[in-house]
């Protein structure tokens, strides 16, 4: 039976420590020297000289090159998902906001979507449903899949991906750091904490923080 993209994050600490603790079994420690730190004085370069190191750059090829590429990843990764996701009435998306698989990201209306947001939906399938009236603080990153790691004798890197929609219902307030992960339902009026890891479903009216994100209150009077 194939296993689900919130069944992977629930067990992913048990997975790690089994296989973390069989690999330690069979290493065989060794005792290593640790160097002392030493004191440096270290003189701080002048205009000039700082001078001198951007007009180096601007010589160099390899600049152009740079700024190809990251105006490359700009246009692939916002223009093009802002193109291309459906996005709500009165929605701000600001311009630092990164849309990845973004024919799978819907966002509802009167939202914020704050900078050095990262929205990956899946790389085949899951979505990203975002509803009405939701705000986000900086660096909020949603990832609606998982990398396989079920074969210890393949690379993680050449394994799949276990694909698991995101819904983050109305009026829900997901805090500065926070990360979702794939197959979570965050519900109505959910206030997620900052540096939060979501991994399992958040019910409605609810407050919650840590690392998995717990329950620390209801918001319901």
């Amino acid at each position: 039976m194939r296993t689900t993209a919130s069944e992977s994050n629930v067990a992913w600490d048990r997975h790690a420590i089994e296989y973390y603790s069989e690999a330690s079994d069979s290493v065989v420690e060794e005792e290593t020297d640790v160097e002392e730190l030493c004191e440096v004085k270290y003189k701080k370069p002048n205009k000039w000289q700082y001078l001198g190191r951007i007009l180096k750059c601007f010589l160099s090829i390899e600049l152009y090159r740079h700024v190809a590429y990251l105006l490359s990843y700009i246009v692939l990764n916002f223009t093009r998902g802002r193109i291309i996701a459906d996005v709500g009435k009165n929605t701000n998306l600001h311009p630092t906001v990164l849309l990845r698989e973004a024919e799978r990201i819907v966002i509802g209306n009167d939202c914020l979507i704050n900078h050095g947001n990262v929205l990956q939906a899946g790389r085949k399938e899951a979505y990203i449903r975002i509803g009405n009236h939701v705000q986000t603080g900086p660096n909020v990153m949603m990832f609606a899949y998982n990398h396989s790691f079920d074969d210890p004798r393949i690379p993680i890197k050449k394994q799949d991906y276990y694909d698991g929609d995101i819904v983050i219902n109305d009026d829900v307030w997901i805090g500065a750091g926070s990360i979702i992960l794939a197959g979570v339902t965050i519900g109505k009026g959910a206030v997620i904490a900052a540096g939060s890891v979501v991994n399992k479903d958040i019910p409605p009216f609810t407050v919650c923080a840590g690392v998995p994100a717990e329950i620390i209150r209801n918001r319901i009077i």
